[in-house]
C-alpha cells in the first residue's frame, strides 16, 4: 500500500520511514557533471554526483539509479545519521 505525501511531491510507502523526519522539501534544479559543468536537469543518481537543490544547496548521491526529469520535487528525510531523498517518487540514498 502506498501512503503518499502528495503535498510534498513524494508518493512512496512512507510506512517504511516511521520515525524519520522531513528535513527539507524543494526542487532539484540541476546537478554538477563529471567535467564540473552545472546541468539544469535531473538524470538520476550516480555515486558521488552532486545534485543542486533550489539553486542554493547541494546533496550528494550515494547510489546509482537512472531517471530523468526536469526540476522534479525533492523531499529529504533523515533518521539522524542517514539521509534519503524522494525524487520523482523514487527513494535515493544521499549525503550532504
Amino acid at each position: 500500500m502506498v501512503h503518499a505525501v502528495p503535498a510534498l511531491g513524494c508518493e512512496v510507502d512512507i510506512s517504511n520511514y516511521v520515525g524519520w523526519q522531513i528535513v527539507y522539501s524543494g526542487t532539484v534544479t540541476g546537478y554538477i557533471s563529471e567535467d564540473g559543468r552545472e546541468e539544469s536537469d535531473f538524470e538520476g543518481c550516480e555515486y558521488g554526483r552532486v545534485l543542486i537543490v533550489d539553486y542554493l544547496m547541494q546533496v550528494t548521491c550515494a547510489e546509482y539509479s537512472y531517471s530523468y526529469a526536469f526540476h522534479p520535487d525533492i523531499v529529504i528525510l533523515s533518521n539522524g545519521p542517514v539521509l534519503k531523498a524522494c525524487i520523482d517518487d523514487e527513494m535515493y540514498d544521499i549525503s550532504r
